[in-house]
């Protein structure tokens, strides 16, 4: 179908536009475009829509204060007011931000499940699942987040943190490392805890009923319990850990090796040429010796 200069890919869940040049790009958002939203809403027990989303690829489109620290090539941005996801791509396709794409667009799909759910949630939470469920935690948000002081995290997740380019990549490495941690607990409680926000309780209290815990208390856990696990003791005794030490080893000791034998084998060289010479001088000193008359 074709919609102006857009041409429209029509899914179960999602109806993109296009234009004619971003064609290999719509083809790849397709393969994975409504199996991500039915696991997303499964997992956590929401809706999912009625009606397609619409979803734009839109080089032209101009955005406002767009928070997530993405690469310039791609951006991405969902509209509550219009129901809309608008991606922007600086090349109509580019194997090398293929990953890229994916990662923006379940990035937006996110927003847009929780805004069609109608959940009240603090932003560092909306964040959160948006990056957890496109990314996921990374061994680097850990190292990261173990350098900062376990008092300061309610700074970093206040709203005016995600929109502050020093403070972002902080933030949306915390408010991911939460859900990551809240995730932990098991299924049962993410289904629990987006109920008990269905039915209209605030997020203090669903979570203290769907956790058993307070969230105050839950995060200084999260800094000693969850981020313990990403100290240099435990990424050195972990086996990617190990075979990251093991890897770097192995260069080291191949680039020793290498010099040696290039030592020995001046060395032989260096032998070899003086061996040929011996002779030659050997002669040399018995035609210098004086003739002696008996």
């Amino acid at each position: 179908m074709q919609a102006g200069d857009f041409f429209i890919s029509e899914n179960k869940y999602f109806d993109i536009y296009y234009k004619k040049q971003n064609l290999k790009l719509v083809q790849q958002l397709v393969v994975v475009c409504d199996g991500f939203l039915e696991r997303v809403c499964n997992k956590y027990g929401l809706k999912k829509p009625e009606k397609p989303i619409k979803v734009y690829i839109n080089p032209n489109y101009k955005f406002e204060n767009e928070a997530y620290p993405f690469s310039l090539k791609i951006a991405g941005a969902y509209f509550p007011d219009k129901k809309i996801i608008v991606l922007k791509t600086t090349k109509p396709f580019d194997s090398d931000f293929t990953s890229d794409i994916f990662i923006v667009f379940k990035h937006e799909v996110v927003h847009a499940i929780v805004d069609l759910n109608k959940l009240k949630i603090p932003l560092w939470l909306n964040e959160g699942l948006a990056v957890f469920n496109s990314r996921g935690f990374s061994i680097w948000d850990g190292r990261e987040l173990l350098g900062i002081n376990k008092k300061k995290f309610k700074t970093y997740l206040t709203p005016q943190s995600f929109h502050n380019p020093v403070n972002a990549p902080v933030s949306y490495s915390l408010a991911c490392g939460l859900v990551s941690y809240m995730e932990s607990y098991g299924s049962n409680n993410m289904r629990n805890f987006f109920k008990n926000l269905q039915k209209g309780y605030d997020f203090k209290a669903s979570f203290s009923a769907a956790f058993g815990i307070d969230f105050n208390f839950f995060l200084l856990m999260f800094r000693d319990d969850f981020l313990s696990r990403y100290t240099m003791f435990n990424l050195i005794i972990s086996f990617k850990g190990l075979g990251g030490i093991i890897f770097f080893l192995s260069i080291i000791i191949a680039i020793v090796r290498y010099f040696r034998n290039k030592k020995r084998i001046e060395k032989m060289v260096e032998d070899e040429k003086n061996s040929e010479i011996e002779p030659y001088i050997e002669q040399e000193k018995e035609e210098e010796k004086p003739f002696i008359k008996e």
